[in-house]
């Protein structure tokens, strides 16, 4: 990324997960105001829940993916791995 920013003479800025900036866009392009309203569905903590929950979202992870039982057992969350509000053993 350094690379590129040199090169380009600009500042790179990260739209992936888990940036609030994609989400925004998300909600300003299909038109969601209650953000609380929209479930974020997937298999990791450090993007796919963080990104739920740091844009305001309900969150649910699968954990037929990355997460496994195995690691969330006695896990409590942290704010790079945000536990979700709902778990779907599988899918």
């Amino acid at each position: 990324i350094k690379a590129i920013e040199h090169a380009s003479q600009r500042e790179a800025i990260n739209v992936g997960k888990p940036s609030n900036i994609l989400a925004k866009l998300l909600m300003e392009e299909h038109g969601i105001v209650d953000t609380a309203r929209v479930l974020m569905v997937g298999d990791r903590l450090d993007t796919d829940v963080r990104f739920g929950r740091e844009g305001g979202m309900m969150t649910a992870l699968v954990l037929t993916g990355c997460t496994t039982v195995g690691q969330l057992k006695g896990f409590r969350g942290t704010e790079e791995e945000p536990l979700p509000h709902i778990i779907f053993p599988h899918m």
